[in-house]
């Protein structure tokens, strides 16, 4: 495997992370808010509405979870198979997103 096949490898685990990340931050709120309505649209208690509100975040904190560990462990397993080469495919990602972020903030100054 080259170096730059590995760093397209590591791209792609890191963008795995980032939207993991980005569900935690946005669908275990809404998930928390639709079982807390659900329960008190439907049960009218609001015990009833925490319980749902609970369900709905550990739903979704569970499954952005289970992502972020995967991705995670794929990222390992890439370090683990290609030791060799892998510090120089991580460099070459980082200057690349540097790269990427640079021309991204030029647009606005």
């Amino acid at each position: 495997m080259s170096v730059a096949a590995l760093a397209g490898r590591i791209a792609d685990g890191e963008a795995a992370r980032a939207r993991a990340r980005r569900q935690i931050l946005t669908l275990v709120p809404l998930l928390a808010l639709a079982g807390a309505g659900l329960g008190l649209l439907l049960f009218g208690g609001v015990g009833t509405a925490l319980a749902l509100a609970l369900v709905g975040t550990s739903l979704g904190s569970a499954s952005a979870g289970i992502a972020l560990i995967a991705a995670r462990r794929r990222l390992t397993r890439l370090a683990a198979e290609q030791p060799d080469l892998y510090p120089a495919a991580l460099e070459r990602y980082r200057m690349v997103m540097a790269t990427e972020r640079a021309s991204r903030y030029k647009l606005f100054c």
